[in-house]
């Protein structure tokens, strides 16, 4: 916003479950020109939305809520996001691959989604909780090659060996995760969309076996730039959101 000239503030509001239907009052009244959402709140939001557009509609979740005249549209970036990160960093799977995506939360979800639009890709989800990867694969049912894989090490280890990538979308590190990086075949890649100062455990182990590897830290830099083009209708300076998030993260 400084960057552009625009008199804004992006501010963090960190609220309990009570909270929630005031933050939304707040928004209809025109306090805010919109927000971003994250977990745990991404369906539960999309539920008071006046309209859901695009991914957020296939979904059932938002990462991004845009007021206009008092009413609440929902979106998500992270399935555009992802697809950008990944196409940034030269990982996006081929045609014809297997992609084996690790939880079926909301950030989950949209990475599975952003997958399905890889051409006769064989996409394969495992969670910790069955039922969910079941009902996200029934929200991307006609999508494509899309089947649950149970949580297990030696299910994971089956799919991952005729993969082409494989992301962690859980919160979860290495060490409770049933994936073990150097068991994955040559050429296959590794993504955890989660960031930190330095690389997550994942991507470490992934490196240190020779495999490609990239954490979320681009996804989120795309993420923000398309959030902000919805609520501004201009397009971000890219660079100057990326020195600030850079600058955030290792500061």
């Amino acid at each position: 916003m400084r960057a552009l000239g625009i008199d804004g503030t992006y501010v963090l509001r960190d609220l309990a479950p009570a909270d929630l239907d005031a933050f939304v009052g707040e928004l209809r009244d025109g306090r805010y020109t919109g927000c971003n959402v994250t977990t745990p709140y991404k369906a539960l939001m999309a539920g008071v939305c006046d309209r859901l557009d695009g991914d957020a509609e296939t979904l059932g979740v938002v990462n991004t809520i845009t007021v206009r005249a008092g009413r609440l549209i929902g979106s998500t970036t992270d399935a555009d996001g992802f697809e950008l990160a990944l196409s940034r960093a030269h990982l996006w799977p081929r045609q014809g691959a297997t992609a084996l995506v690790l939880g079926a939360g909301g950030a989950a979800a949209a990475v599975a989604l952003a997958l399905t639009r890889v051409p006769l890709l064989r996409l394969r989800i495992a969670a910790r909780r069955p039922e969910a990867a079941e009902d996200l694969a029934q929200r991307l049912h006609g999508s494509g090659d899309i089947a649950v894989v149970p949580w297990d090490r030696a299910a994971i280890a089956r799919e991952g060996a005729h993969s082409a990538i494989v992301v962690n979308a859980t919160t979860a590190g290495l060490d409770a995760l049933p994936f073990e990086p150097r068991a994955l075949p040559a050429g296959c890649s590794v993504v955890d969309i989660r960031y930190t100062p330095r690389p997550v455990d994942v991507v470490s182990a992934a490196l240190d076996s020779r495999h490609r590897a990239s954490d979320g830290l681009e996804m989120l830099l795309q993420q923000g730039l398309l959030s902000f083009s919805a609520w501004t209708g201009m397009a971000a300076p890219e660079a100057a959101v990326r020195s600030a998030l850079l600058g955030a993260v290792q500061g």
